[in-house]
């Protein structure tokens, strides 16, 4: 969900402060119903976005965004499965990449997102598990010595990134 307040700039250098709030993605008709409310016209040709709601943690929208280019950004994400939005949000989250970077990084397929941890602990602990670290039968007692914290900080030396999506590692 990505909604932003479009404002008319004339207006607002004149002391008046009129908004309209429009959901992206929306088709052209919408975005010129929304600049039209605004009083969007010849005297007032220009407008910014004075504010803006996401779903979309650590996404930034700044006030003189271009509308289209952002309506199609919010297109391409809408489109996504829902594990790709997630995808999207914990690639944006944890590298403070820009909307257009971290949708060009999901649909490449150039992430790994472990959504079923959340501390790069469960990390370590889910690899270890899934015999990535070697045969666990053949360490034995040793198994019991093994310091998964350790090994998950370890991992963020590597890129792995805890998020509130889970733990994502961009390739």
């Amino acid at each position: 969900m990505l909604k932003i307040a479009l404002t008319n700039l004339g207006k607002y250098n004149e002391g008046y402060l009129i908004y309209k709030w429009l959901e992206l993605p929306a088709t052209e008709d919408e975005i010129e119903e929304a600049k039209e409310a605004i009083g969007i016209n010849e005297q007032y040709e220009e407008w910014f976005i004075t504010d803006y709601e996401t779903d979309i943690e650590g996404l930034k929208v700044g006030e003189y965004e271009d509308l289209e280019a952002l309506n199609e950004l919010a297109e391409r994400y809408e489109n996504l499965e829902d594990y790709e939005q997630d995808a999207v949000a914990a690639v944006i989250e944890a590298n403070g990449y820009d909307l257009e970077e971290a949708l060009d990084i999901v649909e490449r397929g150039a992430y790994t997102l472990y959504s079923h941890c959340d501390t790069l602990e469960d990390l370590a602990q889910s690899l270890f598990d899934d015999g990535c670290f070697g045969d666990t039968k053949a360490m034995g007692n040793l198994v019991n010595y093994i310091d998964f914290e350790r090994l998950g900080r370890d991992l963020g030396f590597d890129g792995y990134t805890e998020t509130s999506k889970g733990v994502v590692l961009v390739d």
